[in-house]
């Protein structure tokens, strides 16, 4: 397999008509992040049947555009760019919707349920 072009040559050396080359260099796979999800001290007792998912590793890989979240608890799904390197998403656990933000910079990730004001985050270490 050959390297993209974007490893092969210099930005400054490259023709403005090269340029369209590098596109797939804009969409390379960063490096994962890992979370372990805490619990909200001021989550109702309603929000621990959701513990057991929350509390396993979950891991973010910005992937351009979109970021791939996968965890041991099932919760994996494709998040969406909202704004540079914060993805967003949502994801049904049975009848429950969780709303899933990832900030790739700060290394951050919440997961809140908004019918009973559930919430859970975590900071990468």
């Amino acid at each position: 397999m050959r390297p993209p072009i974007c490893l092969l040559l210099p930005a400054l050396a490259l023709p403005a008509l090269a340029l369209p080359a590098l596109a797939p260099c804009a969409f390379a796979q960063e490096k994962p992040i890992e979370f372990r999800l805490i619990a909200d001290k001021a989550n109702m007792g309603g929000c621990t049947r959701w513990d057991p998912q929350m509390s396993r590793v979950h891991t973010v890989t910005p992937m351009g555009t979109t970021a791939e979240l996968r965890s041991a608890g099932g919760i994996n799904d494709t998040l969406k760019q909202t704004e540079p390197h914060v993805f967003q998403s949502t994801v049904s656990l049975g009848t429950t919707t969780m709303f899933i933000v990832a900030n790739a910079t700060k290394h951050t990730l919440d997961v809140t349920e908004k019918s009973l004001g559930c919430r859970w985050n975590a900071v990468a270490p």
